[in-house]
Order: structure tokens, then C-alpha cells, then sequence
């Protein structure tokens, strides 16, 4: 964790809005099968594809790289930070999944139910949502090794790393049969750790990031990624879109490095960004219950269903984080914080 001088109110910002843009990806649904199940040729479903789908996730990840920067691992300090990630990510992971799937089993009305026997599948696989947090905790990994042995603190070492890291998951599905399981959800990880490994480099080695020449060829390559996302949609091309690979990952990598350059600073947005964890385990609860609740009063407006679901998704979470910092045991359990909270820390250092 930063303390608040350390913070730049651009990241923070986009923090805020990115997981609005996550929430709301979740209302929709990443499918016509989930969510608010939209059809897939709907405006609701074009806004995901074109805003949410390629973005969210490198925006998230690049972000978490960005901020890592700020307080980064040292050899000597590699065995507390890796326990100190576990608690913040893994445990929550366990304790907050486990918990979605029982509601999902148990409340009538939600979307992909599992079979109760298979909940201890949540300790070795990706589950829903949460694959997010198993990977990024893998991406920790890796990285804590990196800089504890000092081999990303010139920019030449870096981008190296960077590249290896990309050559990876380009190949990833080549190499690793889609069949193959994902244990600990280490496909999700490859995913990622280019994208946290981009976040370290912005941040680190600013000043080659800031060039003319960079930034338009950058915004060259985001505006022909666009094209060809929107090209690929209205079926105007026939080239498959993924995430991961190809134009897809190019979408994300340059919409993400445009959007560090912005200065944003939106107060709203820094607020609900302090939050940002904490909605991101806790929105589906909000998202799914909010749909079912206002579904179950027989309104079936888009329109408000959407809203209703938004407003479920984002406040839900942000009820929890109060009540459950409230005591040592629901706050490391349910959010990944310190048994003890910061104002009895500073009462004892006193």
C-alpha cells in the first residue's frame, strides 16, 4: 500500500473508472448466456465488445504494475511480501468465491449454477470471476523474483522481459493444448504478466515513454486496432477478435498507455477508485441480485434493469467494505486487510 502523497490522482482516477467499466461489463455479461443475457447484436453488447472487452483487464493489470513500482520487493523482503499477497489476494479469493457459489447454488434465478460437490475445485481452478485473482497473484510471484534478483532495473533488462513475457502468451496457445488444465490458473497469469510487466516499465523508465514519436505511434496503432474491432463486429472483415492474442491484446496494450498519458484527475472517480478491490470481489453479488430482485417485480425494462443492477453492483460492495472492516477477522478473511486495522497500529507504534 502507498500512502496518499504517493498516489498520482491519474492512476487513481482511471483505478475509479476501470472498474465501473468492469462492473458494468458484469451487468451485461461477457456473453448472451450471462448477465442480463442481451442479445448479441443489442447496443448493450456492441458497448461491451467495444469498450469492455479488450480494455478492462490490461487496463486493471497495467495499473496494479504501475503502482507496484511504487514500493517494490526486495531480496531480502521477498518471503513477507509473498505472504502479505496471499492474505491480501488468495485468501479473500477462497473465502469470498466460496461464498458466491454457494449463493449461486442456492438462490434461484442466477446464471451458471454449480454442482455443490465440486466447490473444491476453487482451490486448484479458476472459478468465475475470481480466475482474476489467482493469476494476478501468480504474476506477484514471478515478478517478486525478478526484482529481488535485480533483473528489470534498466530499461534495456525490462523491455527483454517484456518481450519474452509477450512471445509467451502469443505462442501460449500453440504450445499448451486448450484442453490442458488450468490449474492455479496459470493460463490466466501468462495473460497478464506482459501487461504488469508494461505497468513497471511506464512507470520506471517514464522519460522513454514520453516521447513525440512514442505517443503518435501508439495512438496510429490504437486508431487501426479500432478500425478493425468495429470492421470485425459489423462482419465488414472476417478476423476473430480475441483478448488475448493478435489485434485484441493490441487494443488493450495502446487504449491503456493512451489513457496513462491523460491527466485525469476526477474526484468521484478517486473515490470509488479507493474501493476498487473491494467492488471487484464483491460486484457480482450485487450485480446478480440486483437483477433478480428488480426481475422478480416484473419490471423487464433494459433500461432500468441495467441501472438498477450498476447501482447493486457498485454500492453492494462498498456496504461490505464498512461492515466487514470492522473487525480483525472479517477484514482479512473477506477483503485481504491486516488483522489489525491502521488506526490500532498507529496507537501502538504511539
Amino acid at each position: 500500500m502507498t500512502n496518499k502523497k504517493e498516489k498520482d490522482l491519474t492512476v487513481e482516477t482511471l483505478r475509479g473508472a476501470v472498474i465501473i467499466l468492469v462492473v458494468i461489463g458484469h451487468v451485461i455479461g461477457s456473453g448472451s448466456d450471462g448477465g442480463m443475457k442481451v442479445a448479441e447484436d443489442s447496443f448493450l453488447r456492441h458497448f461491451y465488445y467495444t469498450f469492455a472487452e479488450f480494455l478492462q483487464m490490461p487496463l486493471f493489470t497495467v495499473l496494479a504494475g504501475w503502482v507496484y513500482t511504487l514500493k517494490p520487493v526486495t531480496y531480502e523482503k521477498i518471503g513477507d511480501f509473498i505472504s502479505k499477497k496471499f492474505v491480501r489476494i488468495l485468501l479473500p479469493m477462497f473465502v469470498v468465491g466460496a461464498c458466491y457459489f454457494l449463493l449461486q447454488y442456492l438462490t434461484p434465478g442466477t446464471n451458471r449454477k454449480g454442482n455443490l460437490a465440486d466447490i473444491w475445485r476453487l482451490i486448484f481452478f479458476p472459478y468465475t470471476l475470481f480466475w482474476y485473482l489467482y493469476s494476478l497473484f501468480l504474476v506477484f510471484l514471478v515478478v517478486a523474483v525478478i526484482d529481488a534478483y535485480h533483473k528489470m532495473e534498466t530499461y534495456g533488462s525490462w523491455l527483454v522481459i517484456f518481450l519474452v513475457t509477450l512471445t509467451i502468451l502469443v505462442f501460449r496457445d500453440m504450445v499448451i493444448p486448450v484442453e490442458t488444465p488450468n490449474y492455479l490458473s496459470y493460463k490466466g497469469a501468462i495473460y497478464l504478466l506482459p501487461c504488469f510487466i508494461l505497468g513497471v516499465g511506464l512507470n520506471r523508465f517514464k522519460p522513454v515513454f514520453q516521447t513525440r514519436i512514442f505517443f503518435y505511434s501508439v495512438l496510429t496503432l490504437l486508431i487501426l486496432s479500432v478500425i478493425i474491432q468495429q470492421l470485425s463486429w459489423f462482419k465488414v472483415v472476417d478476423y476473430p477478435m480475441v483478448k488475448d492474442t493478435g489485434v485484441g491484446l493490441l487494443l488493450g496494450i495502446t487504449g491503456t498507455i493512451l489513457l496513462l498519458r491523460l491527466p485525469w484527475k476526477v474526484g468521484w472517480l478517486v473515490w470509488f477508485g479507493s474501493f476498487a478491490y473491494s467492488i471487484y470481489l464483491f460486484h457480482a453479488f450485487g450485480t446478480a441480485g440486483g437483477r433478480i430482485i428488480i426481475q422478480k417485480f416484473g419490471i423487464q425494462s433494459t433500461p432500468v434493469v441495467f441501472t438498477f443492477s450498476l447501482i447493486a453492483g457498485l454500492g453492494l460492495p462498498i456496504l461490505a467494505d464498512y461492515l466487514l472492516s470492522r473487525t480483525g477477522l472479517t477484514r482479512m478473511l473477506f477483503l485481504g486487510k491486516s488483522f489489525r486495522s491502521v488506526q490500532k497500529k498507529k496507537v501502538v507504534q504511539n
